[in-house]
């Protein structure tokens, strides 16, 4: 049994976590499994956002009308209720309060259907999300053993793996050179951790970063880059780049993007006020508005994007912002106290 559990998780490690088909990604498991458990039906599902259903994933021997009923609203509140939400460990019937087998979904749906002894595995993250549910039906109350229910429980870590769409989206955030902090972001601008990765007191102390990451991706910018100064507790600044990524084709719609930090590319001997004015000629602001906004002459902002210029060797003030919005060599204005025109940069532990 242990050589077949250990198997079937090598197979199931090769599936790309999160990918853009788990239920063709995930099918091939039925097969083996009936090698640990006599199978008369399995099931594969993930909690809807709402909390108030499920989406099947995969599933074998059950017809429409069983699948219905196992994503169903009924079914979800009995797991509620029974605490399944909150579980970490596989249970079979008889290993549940002698009750269970009254409740509807035996009672009424199960006991009928022929179904003699039943294992639902909470399929949670390691950061306690749960993701959703593996339940498997046998038709004889001698199966599950507690070794095959052991041995799908420790499976059970795989299979939420494949399923989590943390896993894809943080292998995403190490695309970038040399990330050490990443987050999700949603809809409501909540921030999760990705799995594997840091996080970073700058992004919450900091309130505009993460929208100025995040705010301008769609389905034709799929990434945005610009450095962001911070202040060691010694005094010394120094800068961030900051990353918002798109979200790839099939992640949840409630995630709006990725923000990951690394370090700074060369910065070309560009001063914190030359980042800041890239920064508003990437805006689309002319000298003058340059000036209004930091609190200079056009005369001066005009100077500054001559020295922009010879430090990016570009031939115009329009091809130095398009490097610079390439290789996130700039401030956004919004990361700048507006009142002075100067750094707002937000004080980290020097030895962070």
């Amino acid at each position: 049994m242990l050589a077949v559990a250990l198997e079937l998780a090598e197979e199931i490690n090769r599936v790309t976590p999160a990918g853009d088909d788990p239920a063709a990604d995930l099918s091939f498991m039925w097969d083996p499994l009936n090698r640990l458990v006599p199978l008369a039906a399995g099931w594969i599902g993930t909690l809807d956002k709402d909390q108030r259903g499920y989406t099947t994933v995969t599933s074998v021997g059950h017809d429409p009308v069983s699948r219905g009923y196992m994503e169903s609203e009924e079914l979800t509140e009995l797991r509620k209720e029974f605490g399944l939400l909150r579980r970490r460990r596989p249970l079979r019937l008889q290993d549940a309060p002698p009750h269970t087998v009254e409740l509807p979904c035996w009672s009424e749906h199960w006991w009928p259907a022929g179904y003699r002894e039943g294992l639902a595995v909470p399929l949670v993250t390691p950061d306690g999300r749960h993701l959703g549910v593996l339940g498997l039906h046998t038709d004889t109350v001698s199966q599950p053993t507690v070794e095959a229910r052991d041995a799908i429980g420790a499976l059970a870590r795989t299979v939420t793996a494949v399923l989590d769409p943390m896993n894809s989206l943080a292998g995403l955030a190490r695309l970038i050179h040399g990330a050490t902090a990443a987050v999700v972001v949603d809809c409501r601008g909540a921030l999760t951790p990705l799995p594997g990765m840091a996080t970073d007191p700058l992004l919450t102390r900091c309130p505009d970063l993460v929208p100025a990451a995040v705010d301008g991706l769609t389905d034709r910018v799929e990434y945005t880059a610009f450095l962001c100064p911070v202040r060691a507790d010694d005094g010394r600044e120094r800068y961030v780049r900051v990353t918002g990524l798109a979200c790839p084709p099939g992640t949840s719609d409630d995630f709006v993007g990725l923000v990951v930090i690394s370090p700074p590319d060369d910065l070309c001997a560009l001063t914190l006020r030359e980042l800041v004015v890239l920064g508003l000629v990437i805006e689309g602001h002319a000298n003058q508005g340059i000036a209004a906004r930091l609190f200079i002459t056009a005369r001066t902002a005009a100077a500054h994007l001559e020295h922009i210029r010879a430090k990016l060797r570009a031939p115009t003030r329009t091809a130095a912002a398009m490097l610079a919005m390439r290789r996130g060599l700039y401030i956004p204005y919004r990361l700048i106290d507006v009142r002075t025109g100067t750094s707002r940069a937000v004080t980290v532990s020097a030895g962070r």
